[in-house]
């Protein structure tokens, strides 16, 4: 019988960080790199104010590379600066802190914490592998069709963190029941690690990058509803979620008819163990599945008489108040959610997104970002599927690095600046940028659910960095393609 709860202690960190003498150093540059600015005052071109918010942009940036303090503490030092200079008052540097996009990543962290509290991943992960097979390669193409199918709801972080444990169990499971190859037991941890981040770029909610994204484009007047992002990326999730599968599964042994039936009974052994579908369990479900309709279907309520100001944040919101709300029919808690739960959602990152947007609109107001958009247009003589091209690539080693949210974050203003000098519709940057941001397969650092996998103690060095190669260079020729082929949808 599988344990969902075996295996090694799962890393919850975000970020990848350089250790001490990395953050000393991170500290020094920061703060002695804009101390150097201000002392050899504005460039040509910038006034004062402009030239305070480059320093500032440029402390912030070294902080969330080399995490010299904490990101989430770095995020808050708008409020510090902005208005402390006179560059912003209070109220307008805070406002980006409590944007409506933020809501939503709340409200959708929220659900995906009542979706771990009962179980319901687990049943999911199972159903989903034992309806595609049970030979080892099939077993494992079911987890990261499983994992991607989540990721789209909720953050990548959330989902390798409740997929793991599974993928673990199932195994040391098989390995018990006579099929002990450990090719297996890494295919299958890194396929819930890459499943999760590639997932995660299919709808908004799915990773908080995307989140960001949103917003960024809603401040700069190119708001993105939750259909259109999903429509335009999930083509990408679609090419590959199969190739993740292919790749992890190739060097897997030919299955025979007694590994086939090792795996099914481990899976039915599984499904078994969980027992029947609980009240909770399809609650939780049928708050989900509404939630996942009307933000797709947003478009068209608000056709609606009474609804013609519903939003995705309202959505999300009202999806995590009806968790609170209704009786999960358990002894084991009264209601679906409670605030024990729900408050170890990470709030560290609605921080970092605050702090990001109060950064871009520090640039945009001080001149800044014009600035950088008109030193950078040179670049605009080059075909647009070039320019992005090259953008996905300095993400994508960037992203390595650095975690994804510090990443996007940090490129944002520079991408739409030079997209509004060289005349380039921002979405044809500024989302394929997004989702090169979520494409770090090569380091444990990377991403969280490549931490996750390297920490389950089955997916060495070696293979995740041969992987994780063929994986990003697919995954940014993946994106080039889209933005060449759909240009034109992007622009409209």
């Amino acid at each position: 019988m599988v344990s969902l709860s075996q295996g090694a202690r799962l890393p919850l960190d975000e970020e990848g960080g350089f250790g001490r003498v990395g953050r000393g150093v991170g500290l020094l540059v920061g703060i002695g790199g804009a101390a150097l600015m201000l002392a050899l005052g504005p460039q040509a071109g910038l006034s004062w104010p402009g030239w305070i918010t480059l320093a500032l942009m440029w402390t912030m940036v070294t902080f969330w590379i080399t995490e010299a303090v904490p990101p989430a503490a770095a995020a808050l030092l708008p409020l510090i600066v902005l208005p402390a200079t006179g560059i912003m008052k209070a109220a307008p540097a805070a406002a980006p802190y409590a944007d409506p996009v933020i809501f939503v990543f709340i409200g959708g962290f929220m659900i995906a914490k009542a979706i771990e509290r009962w179980n319901l991943h687990a049943r999911a992960a199972l159903t989903i592998a034992s309806k595609v097979g049970a030979r080892p390669s099939l077993i494992v193409t079911g987890f990261i069709l499983g994992a991607g199918a989540i990721s789209l709801w909720i953050s990548n972080t959330s989902t390798a963190l409740m997929f793991a444990p599974i993928a673990v169990g199932v195994a040391k499971a098989m390995a018990d029941a006579g099929y002990d190859d450990p090719k297996f037991g890494t295919a299958l941890v890194l396929g819930v690690a890459y499943a999760a981040s590639v997932g995660g770029m299919g709808t908004p909610v799915g990773s908080p990058t995307n989140l960001i994204a949103m917003g960024f484009l809603t401040e700069a007047g190119e708001p993105m509803s939750f259909a259109r992002w999903s429509a335009l990326a999930l083509p990408i999730v679609a090419v590959l979620l199969p190739f993740t599968a292919w790749m992890l599964t190739r060097g897997l042994p030919k299955a025979n008819a007694g590994d086939a039936a090792i795996g099914r009974k481990v899976l039915d052994d599984a499904l078994r163990a969980l027992g029947p579908m609980s009240k909770a369990e399809t609650r939780v479900l049928a708050v989900f599945a509404l939630v996942a309709l009307a933000w797709m279907t947003r478009e068209l309520l608000v056709k609606v008489p009474g609804l013609s100001g519903i939003t995705d944040m309202g959505i999300a919101v009202a999806g995590a108040f009806l968790l609170f709300l209704l009786p999960s029919g358990s002894a084991q808690s009264p209601r679906l959610l409670d605030w024990r739960t729900a408050e170890r959602i990470p709030w560290g990152i609605v921080l970092l997104f605050g702090g990001g947007l109060a950064l871009a609109k520090g640039l945009e107001v001080t001149g800044v970002a014009a600035w950088i958009g008109d030193a950078l247009s040179f670049l605009q003589v080059y075909p647009p599927w070039l320019i992005v091209g090259v953008l996905v690539l300095v993400t994508l080693v960037a992203t390595e690095l650095m975690s994804n949210v510090a990443t996007l974050t940090a490129m944002l203003p520079v991408v739409a600046a030079f997209a509004k000098a060289a005349g380039i519709d921002p979405l044809l940057l500024v989302f394929p940028v997004s989702l090169a941001a979520s494409l770090g397969y090569m380091l444990p650092t990377a991403t969280a659910p490549n931490a996750v996998a390297y920490g389950t103690g089955l997916a060495p060095m070696g293979r995740m960095l041969s992987a994780g190669l063929k994986l990003n260079l697919a995954g940014a020729a993946a994106i080039v393609v889209m933005a060449a082929v759909m240009g034109g949808l992007l622009a409209v």
